[in-house]
């Protein structure tokens, strides 16, 4: 791993990004699932304790989860 040149680790990444934006858009069908489903049962799309336990969980990549977190909303309203 030490001896890995530029070129391999910028793969490397490109590999981690790939498997990211796969596991984002996910994340993103199943939002919007939870939305259709909120809607169904009269429910908001915001879900105050969720958020704060996903955040939580997120540890040093919180603002990184803020964002996702937003998105999602997006998605669950429709938008």
């Amino acid at each position: 791993m030490g001896d890995a040149t530029l070129k391999d680790l910028r793969r490397r990444i490109d590999r981690v990004d790939r498997a990211i934006l796969s596991l984002l858009e996910e994340r993103m069908a199943i939002c919007s699932e939870i939305g259709k489903t909120k809607a169904r049962e009269g429910l908001p799309p915001e879900d105050p304790e969720r958020e704060a336990e996903v955040l939580r969980r997120a540890g040093v990549f919180k603002e990184v989860y803020r964002e996702i977190v937003r998105l999602c909303k997006e998605v669950q309203r429709g938008e």
